[in-house]
């Protein structure tokens, strides 16, 4: 009989999705790789982060206009620098508010 050898990373994960805390994981790594992205200035202005695991977007409501219209032209670059920084392709799109 074969031996399976699994990493606790492995063990770790299974048990997650068999009782789905891999969705809350996954919104909250997102969440918070836009805050380690954005940097500590931006995070000061931001009155809410919401991901979207459906539809794959992340929501962000900022407490400056002017901040605002400044992330509008970035967001694609901020959006790749998530997911870089997440290690996959998880945001899809941005809505800024």
């Amino acid at each position: 009989m074969p031996k399976h050898e699994y990493t606790l990373k492995d063990l770790l994960d299974a048990a997650l999705r068999k009782y789905n805390f891999d969705e809350s994981i996954t919104v909250e790594r997102v969440e918070q790789a836009y805050r380690d992205t954005v940097g500590q200035f931006i995070v000061m202005l931001t009155r809410a982060v919401n991901y979207d695991l459906r539809t794959h977007t992340l929501k962000v409501t900022l407490s400056s206009p002017a901040l605002k219209n400044e992330l509008t032209y970035k967001t694609t670059d901020l959006m790749n620098a998530i997911n870089k920084k997440l290690e996959r392709e998880e945001v899809r799109k941005i809505v800024l508010f």
